[in-house]
C-alpha cells in the first residue's frame, strides 16, 4: 500500500512545488532549497497549518492536495531521539541542519519526520522536489477546503 501524504497550503504559490519553502526555508530547510511539507493525515497537516498560519481568523484560500508515494520508492526516517533540541520551537537550527544534508544529498524522496507540533506523536514528510523519484510521486487535484471558524475561537452570535 502507497504512503499517503496530505498538504494543505493557504498561499499562493503552486500547492506542490516548494516554492515557499524555498524562498522562507522551514523547519528542514534553509531558505534557497526546496522542500515540500506534508503530513501522513489531514489532521496532522491541519495542525501544522493551525500553529504556522499566525492568523486569528482562518485563511479564505486554504487548499490541499493528497499525493500517493509509491511503495517502491524508498524513504528515511529522522530517528529524534539521535537529535536532541530538534523540536525547540523557537531554534530549528537542529532540525535544520539535519534536513539541509539530507536535501543537498538527495538520499531520499521523502524524508518522514515527527511533528513537533504534537510532540513527536504524528508524523509529518518532507519531499525533495529534486530528488528523482519526487516525479513519481501521484498527486490529486488541488481541492478547496473550508476551514471551521471555531478552530481559530470565532463562535456563532
Amino acid at each position: 500500500m502507497p504512503l499517503h501524504l496530505w498538504r494543505i497550503a493557504t498561499g499562493t504559490h503552486p500547492i506542490w512545488s516548494g516554492e515557499g519553502a524555498r524562498l522562507f526555508g522551514q523547519r528542514w530547510n534553509p531558505p534557497g532549497l526546496a522542500a515540500i511539507y506534508a503530513g501522513t493525515s489531514f489532521a496532522i497537516s491541519l495542525l501544522e497549518i493551525m500553529v504556522h498560519a499566525n492568523r486569528k481568523t482562518p485563511p479564505s484560500a486554504a487548499r490541499c492536495v493528497r499525493a500517493a508515494v509509491p511503495e517502491d520508492i524508498p524513504y528515511e526516517t529522522f530517528e529524534a531521539a539521535a537529535h536532541p533540541g530538534w523540536d525547540d520551537p523557537f531554534d530549528v537550527g537542529v532540525a535544520r541542519a539535519f534536513g539541509e544534508l539530507w536535501l543537498r544529498e538527495a538520499r531520499s524522496a521523502v524524508l518522514i519526520v515527527p511533528s513537533a507540533v504534537t510532540g513527536g506523536r504524528d508524523r509529518n514528510a518532507v519531499v525533495n522536489p529534486a530528488h528523482p523519484d519526487a516525479r513519481r510521486i501521484a498527486v490529486d487535484e488541488e481541492e478547496r477546503v473550508r476551514l471551521d471558524p471555531r478552530l481559530w475561537g470565532e463562535s456563532a452570535s
